[in-house]
């Protein structure tokens, strides 16, 4: 049985692990700064540095003079700068404490990062250096720049991709990517992409065998050459988003994934006819044999609201969860969830 020292450790333990590095300032810092030194230098402490909305270089220059302080470069874990679009405090960060210093690093994001500072930071250099890296979050600036921005683009995330230790990444960009410039294989397990076309992700799918999450928007038509990948990853969860009536295109897609175990489709302002809401069930007899969990959240006619529920009642050991919310005054918003029991 554990004494009252042991599960002291413990919960310090415990606190140590969920408290930012703002945290810990607020909390030791203030307090007394010999027990501030101990918690900073303590084994088990997992600093995690987040940087949001600084609009004056003497706030930034306060959070760098801390860190270099307490020598916690070669300590941090996890870094979160979020600056408001007028405000390029992630270069300016980098131009003071490049995060290549940080050789700990396990997870990075980045909000509004134009493409000239992804291009500085995530240069060859930079990233043999953090060797740690297992996930990033990148949301690029709505700013389109000139001199090639979509070829620059592709290559900043084919450099990104492939980087050894990297498992878990999320990318926002404000132009479709197309994966044309990837040309070696990527570690990459769970990826989320805001806005491509299925012809892209079918380029991906040859780069990418170590795939198993995956959620994407399909908001762009393209001609989808299947021929050009021969094996597909195999995928356990998969969600996507129709901001395209893309129906056609969607079953010979999933039929790629015969160990896809949960799927979640999701359209907005695409209305799924109710003639391809009958065949969901006949696909996932076909070609998804394994698949346990289903998820659909559509917008439907209030009229073919009572319809649309009855051709997710399936027999043979399915439970069928649904939802309505009110969606304009002709529309409602249904989430229907299907579980294999």
């Amino acid at each position: 049985m554990s004494n009252f020292e042991d599960l002291s450790d413990e919960i310090i333990i415990s606190i140590f692990e969920y408290l930012t590095l703002e945290e810990f300032s607020s909390i030791f810092g203030q307090l007394n700064n010999r027990l501030a030194c101990i918690v900073f230098d303590h084994p088990w402490t997992q600093h995690r540095l987040n940087i949001q909305m600084i609009a004056k270089d003497d706030a930034l220059d306060e959070k760098i003079k801390f860190i270099n302080d307490m020598k916690l470069t070669s300590r941090i874990s996890a870094i979160h700068i979020r600056p408001h679009c007028s405000y390029q405090s992630i270069n300016e960060f980098n131009k003071r404490n490049p995060l290549e210093n940080f050789d700990k690093l396990r997870a990075l994001s980045l909000n509004h990062v134009t493409l000239e500072e992804g291009e500085s930071i995530f240069s060859p250099e930079c990233l043999s250096k953090l060797k740690h890296l297992a996930r990033i979050c990148l949301i690029f600036s709505l700013k389109i720049e000139q001199n090639e921005y979509c070829l620059r683009l592709e290559r900043l995330i084919a450099q990104i991709l492939i980087h050894p230790s990297l498992r878990h990444v999320i990318l926002q960009t404000a132009r479709s990517l197309d994966f044309s410039q990837l040309q070696l294989p990527s570690p990459v397990e769970y990826l989320d992409i805001d806005y491509c076309s299925f012809q892209s992700l079918y380029t991906l799918f040859q780069f990418t065998p170590s795939l198993r999450h995956l959620t994407a928007t399909i908001a762009i038509y393209g001609e989808s050459n299947t021929q050009q990948t021969p094996i597909f990853p195999v995928l356990n969860s998969l969600k996507l988003n129709l901001s395209i009536p893309a129906f056609d295109h969607l079953l010979s897609f999933l039929e790629k994934f015969p160990k896809l175990q949960k799927l979640h489709i999701v359209t907005y302002s695409v209305i799924e006819p109710l003639s391809f809401t009958s065949s969901w069930i006949k696909l996932i007899t076909e070609h998804l044999p394994v698949l346990y969990k289903f998820k659909r959240e559509s917008n439907v006619p209030l009229e073919n609201i009572e319809e649309y529920i009855k051709l997710f009642h399936w027999l043979n050991g399915w439970r069928s969860i649904d939802k309505s919310v009110p969606n304009g005054s002709n529309y409602s918003r249904m989430t229907v969830i299907n579980i294999r029991y």
